[in-house]
């Protein structure tokens, strides 16, 4: 059943007619506004309501719990407890005595899901991600590397390795991550000082002008909890995800900065749900000292091609979705993935609190009673003589390092409590291993040394790591579907160029000199005014070669890139290394074995071993262009051979080889052989080199 706890509500009335003077109407929309505004507001309530009993779970509460288990905390254990006390000089029996409610106990949750959530991410997400990019075609194989580096360049230029790493946070906490990629422009009117008087600040002068903080792809994190994706979305399929929606809350300053050159803008009040999530549990989100707040809906349906904006119950944007690639194909801006899997029709995956939270129940239990335990056996509670009458009912309530007085005057005898045991300790290294198999990061992964050499610390890394390999898998495919993202916005947006008039003659004759007359660099309008096209420059790693196509180089020039680069179709393939927390010890180590391997070959005919070298290459994540040598990649090509030689003018020596005479051939047998490997990568190569004879 749909929660009940929700406060959640795009009114009804929004639209209906506002009672407020010169309020929005929806009487104020075209009849198709009124159809695609009445399904937007009716999908998102639905969509509200998908997680609320999701496999008989309510995500949103478990999404809570992980939120409050996350922060480092007390368990807050209400009642006091009771132990089981005996006086071993007097021999009486055991009893069930209450513990002081007092701040002596333990009651502390080790914080493992926050250390956890941190190795994972520092592991995970340490550079920007980058990848092999195939073109589907030979026609796209020239302007492959541009496409690449604008790819990289713009996650630089937006710091999405900031967002990312927000987004691998949410995916290890909650098993599930949201993000979106959009073009983002960001300017403002300011006044910019161009005179300052220090001895009369009234004479400074200033100078009005429009400002671009901001006009470039950007990617952002999303909080799952404010995210409602097409409850028939199934993983692994982005083609299976309709729609869907979600929800920000902005100051009304920043709203219409981004909203206010809409029509509509003029009609939106401060208002709405403006706490930071609309589920049960929003009093548990952060205190906003801001009143002047206003909630948004977004929503965006890829098959109706429907991209809507609501701001407190006003429509205000109603556009065709603005993602499209070259060739017209629609896009959602969304990308999601989840940590491992729930459920093979489920989006929304388990996280590593939810797969370690029980254990984590049962170690945070036994540690307790084993600090108690210990706490009592080292402030021993001791009963003393006195003269009063006992107080109250004589039940004895027990307390670290504190005397009762008692009435037998012989001596003062000593609450006699053993301390924790082989089995408390013991209990408390099992829970705690069962606690790094659920969540499949264990002391390796945190940093721990599990061996002597540099190839030991690999391999314990690296079997230690196949316990991440699922989520680093998920993360990479989002990034996949990301690129695509990317490369359809950077089609549409470097394609867009600035235009400027000219009238002056000579400033025209001196830009078509520059620009060579290029027709694609400035037009004439229909009243034959000149206009120059500018489009945008990048500092780019590429340049052109003898046959006009682009290729990769070492030095930086600066580019203004024509619409006729951008299209490009293809595959885009994330590396895995691009984004993981390099070692430097390791990767020395590794790179040393690996030259060790590849030396002796380069000695050797390139004929026999190119093949081998390029499979050790990649077999250590290398580019084979940066590690063989440039004469075996390119080899000269062989002067050709005549067809029949005369034996009365042989060839000068030097010269060509004469060819051999049939059944004079001789049978050259290579004798070289590699030589002894007694690492695994030495025993890789050499059993690709028997298969590549």
């Amino acid at each position: 059943m749909p929660s009940k706890s929700k406060t959640n509500k795009i009114p009804a009335s929004a639209g209906e007619g506002s009672k407020d003077k010169g309020g929005f109407s929806e009487s104020m929309l075209s009849d198709s506004e009124k159809i695609n505004f009445q399904f937007v507001k009716n999908r998102i309530l639905e969509l509200n309501d998908v997680r609320a009993n999701h496999y008989g779970l309510d995500l949103d509460t478990l999404w809570s719990e992980a939120d409050t288990a996350y922060i480092p905390h007390r368990l807050n254990t209400k009642g006091s407890r009771k132990v089981i006390a005996t006086d071993e000089k007097k021999g009486w029996r055991g009893k069930v005595v209450t513990l002081d409610d007092k701040d002596w106990q333990s009651d502390v949750s080790q914080p493992n899901v926050y250390t956890k959530i941190g190795t994972a991410l520092a592991i995970l997400i340490d550079q920007n991600p980058s990848g092999v990019f195939t073109p589907l075609a030979k026609k796209y194989e020239s302007v492959t590397y541009l496409m690449k580096q604008l790819y990289e360049r713009s996650w630089e230029i937006s710091r999405g390795k900031g967002q990312l790493k927000l987004f691998v946070h949410n995916l290890a906490k909650y098993g599930f991550a949201a993000a979106r990629t959009y073009p983002l422009l960001l300017k403002r009117n300011v006044k910019v000082l161009r005179k300052y008087d220090p001895l009369d600040p009234s004479k400074n002068e200033y100078e009005e002008r429009e400002v671009i903080e901001y006009n470039d792809i950007f990617r952002e994190n999303l909080d799952p909890r404010n995210v409602w994706v097409d409850d028939m979305a199934r993983p692994n399929n982005t083609f299976s995800t309709r729609d869907w929606a979600w929800r920000k809350v902005y100051t009304m300053d920043s709203a219409q900065e981004e909203f206010g050159k809409y029509v509509n803008w003029k009609y939106v009040k401060p208002g709405g749900v403006t706490s930071e999530t609309i589920t049960h549990n929003s009093a548990k989100d952060k205190t906003v000292r801001d009143t002047n707040l206003v909630e948004v809906y977004f929503y965006e349906n890829k098959i109706k091609d429907l991209f809507y904006v609501i701001v407190n119950g006003v429509p205000v944007v109603m556009e065709p979705l603005p993602i499209a690639n070259s060739s017209g194909v629609k896009k959602l801006s969304l990308w999601h993935t989840y940590w491992t899997l729930r459920h093979a029709e489920s989006i929304y995956g388990i996280g590593i609190y939810e797969a370690m939270r029980f254990d984590q129940g049962l170690l945070d239990r036994i540690r307790n009673m084993t600090v108690d335990q210990l706490t009592l056996a080292i402030y021993k509670m001791f009963f003393y003589q006195g003269t009063q009458v006992l107080t109250d009912t004589g039940d004895i309530t027990i307390t670290p390092g504190k005397g009762k007085q008692v009435l037998d005057p012989k001596s003062v005898t000593w609450l006699q409590v053993p301390g924790p045991g082989r089995e408390a300790w013991e209990g408390l290294a099992y829970f705690r291993k069962g606690v790094d198999e659920s969540s499949g990061i264990n002391d390796t992964l945190a940093g721990e040394i599990t061996g002597k050499t540099a190839f030991e610390i690999a391999q314990a890394k690296e079997a230690a790591l196949k316990r991440m390999k699922v989520p680093l898998d998920n993360i990479l495919d989002a990034l996949n579907e990301e690129g695509y993202f990317t490369l359809s916005l950077i089609q549409t947006l470097y394609s867009i160029p600035e235009t400027y008039a000219i009238s002056d003659p000579n400033l025209i004759n001196s830009y078509l000199n520059e620009i060579q007359s290029d027709p694609e660099l400035y037009e004439r309008n229909e009243d034959n005014v000149f206009i120059a096209k500018i489009f945008r420059e990048f500092p780019l790693n590429v340049d052109k070669d003898e046959k006009g196509n682009l290729i990769e180089t070492e030095a930086t020039q600066f580019f203004r890139v024509k619409p006729k680069y951008l299209p490009w179709e293809g595959i885009i393939n994330i590396k895995a290394q691009s984004m993981l927390t390099p070692s430097k010890q390791i990767d020395k180590a590794l790179e040393t074995e690996m030259w060790n391997i590849l030396i002796p070959l380069f000695v050797q005919p390139p004929e026999l071993y190119l093949k081998t070298a390029k499979a050790i290459a990649k077999l250590y994540d290398k580019d084979p262009k940066d590690i063989i040598p440039d004469s075996w990649l390119n080899p000269p090509e062989p002067e050709e051979q005549p067809l029949f030689i005369d034996e009365n003018n042989p060839p000068e020596q030097g010269g060509a080889t004469p060819a051999v005479q049939p059944g004079r051939a001789e049978k050259f047998v290579g004798n070289v052989q590699m030589p002894t490997r007694t690492s695994i990568a030495g025993s890789i190569s050499n059993r690709i080199k028997s298969s590549s004879r």
